[in-house]
């Protein structure tokens, strides 16, 4: 059978190797990004998707060998293909109502992220699995030449993988959602599975195309919140009525509620507590002609600052380019002719800027999360550098004065307090086992409205080469729930 199909092959073995690469690897990297606004996007995430997806490749691999070598028609391939394509694309339509089920039912984050992609990534990795071999067996004709026969669909199986990734990273996910990109996973699959004997069982497997092709449609008109794709992080926007029964638009990167926004319908204020205790501290601040905010979000403090200080100048670090694009359209902002927005990673600018400042604003966050380089030693030697002799450093943290939240405190403090002299904190929810609380360092007495001293047992701050960041995080998210 080998040989005659190798006859008319055309390439196809090769072609398949490559798009089974490639879509292993945009599949992988779509299906985190679906995940984050509900589980968020943290290492544990992270590590769940790659994981499981793996042990189904394994299994598939396992079965795929097994089933080649007892059956090895081309028609198989057809179906594997087919069934990737299906797979795929009940990931699409049924994501939602499983995040939402799984969130309900599990409190850890590490559990949460193995259970969805159990339910959501397995089958389609598994079928991924299966297919690898049945190439192989076709394309193996001799044993003298297996070797080179395995090699060459492994090599294009690999580089389909680098180029779908690059692919993804670097331009899919800039132009298109996550459901678009996965849709087009699900319509490559499908459209590779014509490719081989396209004349046998064509009616079936018509049939289950169409089917296809229906869910992938219906899938795209069933989202109910704005979604927006960067190459950087997904962000969903919401409007809803908070605690003061006012109208919010919020800016959300997971699934912990909104970090940043505005009151809705253009009315005036900050819409947050830790944005307008920040602004309250700053009003009170001596020397203000010049300010750094580390963490962007929807811009609603430097369109704040720029407008009370017309004289200062404010610099807004944020990672991600396209957040400004979102907040002219979402949140508002209209480009300050005195606020400078560099989109540059925080720790990376810190390092490498020699400008000094008298205020600086730390409210680097990825929902709840606050990278690892952010509490470390050598970060609190920068900003200590870059901060004015006088100047104060405003820090917005996720903390408490108990339990899980409290070490995650402590561990956020400490390379701010081993260089500042006067620290000061109030609290949103004071006695609270989880809430924010804005801090200030200065080594210069502060007396800000509201502010009482920090008192915390010394501690070393951690460093660049070990930050439980990740560890730390778990412990005070599990406060949200108890």
């Amino acid at each position: 059978m080998n040989k005659k199909y190798r006859q008319f092959r055309a390439g196809k073995l090769e072609t398949a190797a490559f798009v089974s690469g490639f879509v292993l690897m945009v599949y992988e990297l779509a299906g985190a990004r679906m995940l984050a606004p509900y589980v968020g996007s943290s290492t544990y995430v992270w590590t769940s998707v790659i994981g499981v997806i793996i042990a189904a490749l394994s299994i598939g691999y396992y079965l795929g060998g097994r089933i080649a070598d007892a059956r090895g028609y081309v028609i198989d391939i057809a179906r594997i293909c087919l069934g990737i394509a299906l797979t795929v694309a009940f990931t699409l339509v049924s994501y939602v109502d499983v995040l939402t089920w799984v969130v309900d039912s599990f409190n850890d984050a590490r559990v949460q992220g193995v259970i969805a992609s159990l339910i959501l990534f397995a089958p389609t990795s598994v079928l991924l699995g299966i297919l690898s071999p049945y190439l192989v067996k076709m394309n193996v004709t001799s044993l003298k030449t297996s070797g080179r026969s395995v090699a060459s669909l492994s090599a294009l199986n690999s580089v389909g993988g680098i180029v779908g990734t690059f692919m993804a990273g670097f331009v899919l996910f800039g132009f298109m959602g996550s459901r678009e990109t996965m849709l087009l996973v699900s319509v490559a699959m499908l459209v590779l599975s014509w490719m081989f004997t396209p004349s046998v069982q064509w009616r079936a497997r018509a049939v289950v195309s169409v089917a296809v092709i229906t869910l992938l449609l219906g899938s795209l008109g069933s989202q109910q919140v704005t979604r927006i794709d960067t190459p950087s992080a997904n962000y969903t926007i919401m409007e809803y009525i908070n605690d003061e029964g006012r109208l919010v638009r919020g800016l959300a990167t997971g699934p912990n509620a909104a970090q940043s926004g505005v009151y809705a319908n253009n009315s005036p204020g900050l819409a947050f507590w830790y944005t307008r205790q920040i602004d309250a501290i700053v009003q009170q601040q001596p020397a203000k002609q010049s300010l750094l905010i580390l963490g962007g979000g929807a811009f609603t403090m430097t369109q704040r600052f720029a407008q009370q200080y017309p004289d200062a100048t404010i610099d807004t670090v944020e990672i991600d380019p396209k957040l400004a694009d979102i907040a002219r359209k979402y949140f508002q902002y209209d480009d300050p002719a005195n606020a400078h927005l560099i989109f540059e990673d925080a720790r990376t600018f810190v390092n490498t800027t020699q400008k000094t400042y008298d205020i600086v604003i730390v409210d680097v966050y990825g929902d709840t999360h606050v990278p690892f380089s952010l509490m470390t030693s050598e970060y609190g030697d920068r900003i200590a550098a870059i901060t004015k002799p006088g100047g104060v450093v405003v820090v917005n943290m996720i903390a408490a004065s108990q339990g899980g939240c409290y070490q995650q405190l402590r561990a956020l403090d400490a390379p701010y307090r081993a260089r500042f002299s006067d620290v000061r904190y109030s609290a949103q929810s004071p006695g609270s086992r989880y809430g924010n609380y804005v801090v200030t360092y200065s080594n210069v007495a502060q007396n800000w409205m509201g502010g009482v001293p920090l008192s915390l047992p010394a501690t070393g701050a951690y460093t660049d080469n070990y930050a439980p960041a990740e560890r730390l995080q778990q412990g005070c998210d599990s406060e949200r729930t108890t």
